[in-house]
């Protein structure tokens, strides 16, 4: 058997990413919930991928947006 690093992680169900989604639609909790999740070690691995993803976005969009407005 092939040593797989993720091995301790099941697969996340329907019911915990509608969580994730909803707690990350609430304005202040929600980006504290994904520093939490990009950064904590409990998380699984594809939930860490998609908080690091969406930090990244909603870095470029604020960037994009102070540029903007610096412009306008």
């Amino acid at each position: 058997m092939a040593y797989n690093e993720y091995s301790e992680y099941t697969d996340d169900t329907v019911g915990s990413w509608m969580l994730t989604l909803f707690v990350c639609g609430i304005p202040v909790i929600g980006v504290i919930y994904l520093l939490v999740l990009a950064f904590g070690s409990s998380a699984s691995p594809s939930k860490r991928n998609f908080a690091r993803a969406t930090l990244i976005w909603a870095l470029i969009a604020l960037v994009v947006t102070g540029f903007l407005r610096i412009l306008s």
